[in-house]
């Protein structure tokens, strides 16, 4: 064998195996994590004051805490607690929040400025807008922003009011328990 097609076979190979690792590589960090852990981006100081509440969750695949609440009239809602956190001037926040409605489109005049009218009263917390992650459409949201490391009784409360308003508010606008 003449050396010049040695060294294009071992090439081929180099390239053949470092593919192959680099495909592993992937694999591996893409793999989710046990069963029987949480994924690495789930904020447990959340499954902290949860369990402190006696709130059962689970984490969803982005490392939200997704509650699920059952309401008088055989009514149900989600909420969910952000592992996401911001920060401004050294305080430190997160969001808690609950669906209210999805609309293909954006809202009409009408409903939007409903809702901008309907933040006023808000003890805390206001209805948003945003795109579906889907892409497909738009979500209206309840949501409250809380000091991160609220306590029970704080974040217990934070939960309830979003709970209580995103619901009330889906019965009003859609007459539906989709959430």
């Amino acid at each position: 064998m003449n050396r010049n097609l040695r060294k294009n076979i071992f090439a081929v190979l180099r390239t053949i195996i470092l593919t192959q690792l680099s495909f592993m590589a992937i694999a591996q960090t893409a793999a989710p994590p046990p069963a029987n852990q949480p994924p690495p981006n789930a904020d447990m100081r959340v499954a902290s004051v949860l369990k402190k509440i006696g709130y059962k969750y689970e984490i969803t695949k982005l490392g939200n805490f997704k509650l699920d609440f059952a309401l008088p009239d055989k009514r149900g809602h989600w909420v969910y607690v952000s592992s996401r956190t911001e920060k401004f001037e050294g305080y430190e926040t997160r969001k808690i929040w609950a669906y209210v409605y999805k609309s293909k489109d954006l809202l009409s005049a009408d409903l939007a400025n409903k809702l901008l009218m309907d933040n006023v009263p808000q003890k805390a917390g206001a209805f948003e807008l945003s795109k579906t992650p889907e892409g497909d459409g738009y979500h209206v949201v309840y949501s409250v922003k809380i000091d991160a490391d609220a306590g029970p009784k704080a974040f217990k409360a934070a939960v309830r009011l979003v709970l209580l308003t995103a619901d009330e508010k889906e019965k009003e606008l859609t007459k539906k328990d989709d959430f």
